[in-house]
């Protein structure tokens, strides 16, 4: 059975797509790329997350490291947790992610037709940096604490693939508040290429190729996995090492992955 943290980030990723169906039209026009930066930022590649990027020059290097919060910079802490955009996997609560992003955190219990379901937040827009997206949260709940939670729900809204978001009552939500975060899907708004992800993150310990030309990078000794497709925006999802290895990173993620880049066509 599929542990409750993979189920998570993968119904994350359908999150994330579903919530780039109204806008669906701009993603076929030109996008950038991960390198890309808006007008005035400071431009250049920086070294790697926990060490493996590839470096570029001396004044791009010091630009990005001045820069913090950037989706490639993952601190990887001795206890086996890390340290992303802010936020700290495996060891901040719902409640510490709300204070880090503020009321605009939309919380929610997502499931399919007879299933408990995951406890996510989406926040969107993002600004990961100098690269703005679209994140999902996901949270570490108790399967019987969520579906009190989904039995108890106010409401739903239908999603695509067949999940449902299910609106959490007031105390429902005091209650969630304790809950760890495991794992986040980023999808940044601007394009992203293997090569973007090997400049930033250096060379993967291991590549998968996915459907419809889709490919899956793997960092597990800093708990990443990329998915990017040709002429796609690609999705970035992180848990903190320690769970990359006690769960299996490697096979742990393709089918949420290719789904996510095959409905973000």
């Amino acid at each position: 059975m599929k542990h409750p943290i993979w189920w998570a980030l993968g119904a994350g990723v359908a999150v994330i797509v579903a919530a780039f169906v109204p806008p669906l039209w701009q993603m076929l026009q030109p996008a950038g790329t991960l390198s890309a930066r808006p007008p005035g930022a400071p431009g250049g590649a920086a070294s790697g997350a926990a060490g493996q990027g590839a470096a570029g020059d001396g004044v791009a290097a010091t630009a990005d490291r001045a820069e913090q919060g950037l989706p490639w910079q993952v601190a990887v802490l001795a206890d086996g947790t890390s340290r992303v955009m802010g936020l700290h996997l495996g060891a901040d609560t719902l409640a510490q992610a709300q204070a880090r992003i503020g009321d605009s955190l939309q919380l929610a219990l997502v499931a399919q037709l007879g299933e408990v379901g995951a406890l996510e937040a989406l926040a969107e827009p993002f600004a990961a940096g100098f690269v703005s997206g679209r994140l999902v949260l996901a949270f570490d709940a108790a399967a019987d604490a969520r579906r009190r939670w989904r039995d108890g729900a106010s409401g739903s809204t239908p999603m695509d693939g067949g999940l449902r978001r299910f609106a959490l009552r007031a105390q429902d939500i005091d209650q969630a508040r304790q809950a760890p975060l495991a794992g986040l899907s980023f999808l940044p708004a601007v394009r992203l290429t293997e090569a973007d992800v090997r400049q930033r993150f250096g060379a993967p310990a291991a590549t998968r190729a996915l459907d419809g030309g889709a490919l899956l990078l793997q960092y597990p000794a800093i708990g990443v996995t990329v998915t990017v497709a040709p002429g796609q925006r690609g999705v970035i999802q992180y848990v903190a090492p320690r769970d990359a290895a006690r769960l299996g990173l490697a096979a742990a993620l393709p089918a949420a992955a290719s789904a996510a880049t095959s409905a973000a066509r």
